[in-house]
């Protein structure tokens, strides 16, 4: 009877890891039909770590163009909802306040805007887009063609959720952000990379 009940699990599992394969390819397939600007990231990309902040480069500012290019490709964005969530270590002035910029960029544009602070954890330096399924809802991926259009590095991934769940699982300790139940993703402002 044992022997009976292997054969139909495996082929279970089997047909799961094909379904999901198949629904990561088409979200691939997706994206590159959109253009292909967003990125073929995993869960494993760089995430927010408990270390010490490496020493800050120079305070960053948008330039009037930098604006007008993140307004432009923010507009296009034509689905029900444009919402964009940011994480940023609000006690310190040059994340905090650059994150405020872009900020107001996307409240410009028409978006709604969602601000946290870091809950005590201190961010690599940087900006990070972390998505929180394989697929990227369309206005992530109008948010970050809209950074990529300002020329601002974003280190992206998708899957985040299965990859905090499975750190935790497997170190209590690790410190990471975590998604509410309705946030689809998360920009993270680190301070400025050094220079």
């Amino acid at each position: 009877m044992t022997r009976r009940m292997v054969l139909p699990l495996a082929l279970v599992v089997l047909l799961l890891g094909a379904m999901l394969y198949i629904r990561r390819l088409k979200a691939e397939l997706n994206v590159a039909r959109r253009g292909g600007s967003a990125p073929a990231a995993t869960a494993a990309a760089p995430t927010p770590t408990p270390a010490a902040p490496a020493t800050p480069g120079q305070a960053r500012t948008l330039t009037p163009e930098q604006r007008q290019g993140m307004l432009d490709v923010l507009g296009t964005e034509s689905g029900p909802v444009r919402k964009v969530w940011f994480r940023v270590e609000l006690n310190k002035p040059e994340p905090s306040g650059y994150q405020k910029e872009i900020e107001a960029v996307f409240k410009q544009a028409g978006w709604e805007v969602e601000t946290a602070g870091s809950d005590g954890m201190v961010f690599k330096p940087g900006v990070y887009l972390l998505v929180g399924d394989d697929e990227w809802p369309s206005y992530a991926s109008t948010a970050y063609d809209a950074f990529q259009k300002a020329g601002i590095e974003v280190k992206a991934a998708r899957g985040y959720r299965a990859y905090y769940q499975e750190q935790k699982k497997e170190k209590p300790a690790w410190q990471g952000p975590k998604l509410a139940e309705d946030q689809t993703y998360v920009v993270l402002i680190g301070a400025s990379p050094p220079s």
